[in-house]
């Protein structure tokens, strides 16, 4: 018995001995801030998720607030080696990955976070080749995406309502909602979510274009006093899980098993983040006495009016940057905008609990990721 102990011990011993000399770290680089929820409720969960599953032998090293590289170097950063993963947001590369930055060029399209993340991974994991072809020309491999909460008019002193009510206007937009800003009658101010206290203060915007978020996390509530309430679109293109090619052709069949089947979680582990984020921070700004307004038919129809005319702008857009043949990417992206929203629907209106929560995993898992071939 005494001998089979020791055998057992040192057959132990050499296991970890084994793992540990096999044992790989990979750098992941994040150029938004360490509390952000793409980590805390996405990132995170998903690294610890697979460490156990490979037993140890994939750890990672997260490098938040771009003490790595930027958002718009960590393309060339995953690219060159310097790290093995990364967040890309498209929006910063748009001449590099003019493909998948179409996707994201369609914004107002977007009216609920839930419905455009689904719809996003359908279309760049399943039904667009070339948006794919735009990061593995790159040699990265994209593997799961988000989407924000829908941006809302967060207001200084003026309130908006109407569609007359835009003309004149300071607001802060940028990309896709600069374009609405200036359909609108408004002058749009292109400034980063950063700058937006300042510039608010200051009266350099009336209002600023953004998620209800923002609220907190940039301070706003201290000087918005009205939100219009309307959604004008989402940003959904930041995929935050991105390996290096060369990095990923390493990684052992077990190892990528475990990647692929930890995905799903924290694609719904982010868009829960935020929706709960919507829910709550709401709250305590109308406890701050912040207002939401609702907008009159004159306001609703004029931004349809031109949500109807964007697919046209952004097909032109991405022909100046190089893409052939958009037009049958942007119709496959609204037919599936079209099938997440009933699948949304399906699921239950307003705000989800576990229940909800677990029908959308699974609906992410049979429409879009049991479907893709991690290899």
């Amino acid at each position: 018995m005494k001998t089979r102990l020791i055998a057992g011990i040192a057959l132990a011993a050499f296991a970890l001995g084994a793992t540990a000399a096999n044992a790989k770290e990979l750098v992941y680089s994040s150029s938004v801030g360490a509390k952000h929820p793409v980590h805390t409720a996405g990132l995170e969960p998903f690294f610890e998720k697979v460490t156990k599953d490979t037993g140890g032998s994939l750890t990672f090293k997260l490098f938040a607030g771009g003490t790595l590289a930027s958002g718009k170097t960590t393309l060339n950063a995953i690219r060159n080696g310097t790290v093995d993963m990364g967040l890309l947001a498209d929006v910063y590369t748009p001449n590099e990955l003019p493909v998948s930055a179409l996707l994201s060029d369609l914004a107002v399209f977007g009216k609920d976070a839930r419905v455009m993340t689904g719809a996003v991974n359908q279309t760049l994991q399943l039904d667009c080749a070339d948006c794919k072809t735009d990061y593995t020309e790159e040699k990265v491999l994209p593997f799961a995406s988000y989407a924000l909460t829908p941006y809302y008019l967060l207001c200084g002193d003026v309130t908006i309502t109407s569609a007359a009510d835009w003309q004149g206007k300071k607001l802060r937009g940028t990309g896709a909602m600069g374009v609405l800003a200036a359909g609108m009658g408004g002058t749009p101010v292109n400034i980063t979510s950063a700058e937006t206290y300042e510039a608010l203060q200051r009266g350099q915007v009336d209002c600023i274009m953004g998620p209800q978020p923002w609220l907190k996390s940039y301070s706003l509530w201290d000087l918005v006093k009205t939100v219009s309430n309307s959604k004008l679109g989402t940003y959904h293109g930041t995929n935050f899980i991105n390996f290096r090619a060369d990095t990923w052709k390493k990684l052992s069949k077990k190892e990528k098993q475990a990647v692929a089947d930890n995905i799903v979680s924290a694609v719904v582990g982010i868009a829960r983040a935020y929706e709960d984020d919507d829910e709550s921070i709401r709250k305590e700004a109308e406890a701050k006495g912040i207002k939401w307004v609702d907008v009159d038919q004159s306001f609703e129809d004029a931004v349809a009016v031109l949500r109807g005319k964007d697919a046209e702008r952004v097909i032109e857009l991405a022909k100046s940057r190089g893409v052939k043949n958009p037009e049958p990417i942007v119709a496959k992206f609204q037919e599936n905008i079209a099938k997440w929203t009933k699948i949304v629907s399906d699921i239950g209106p307003g705000y989800w609990g576990d229940a909800e929560w677990a029908k959308y995993g699974e609906a992410l898992k049979a429409e879009v990721f049991s479907k893709v071939s991690f290899k």
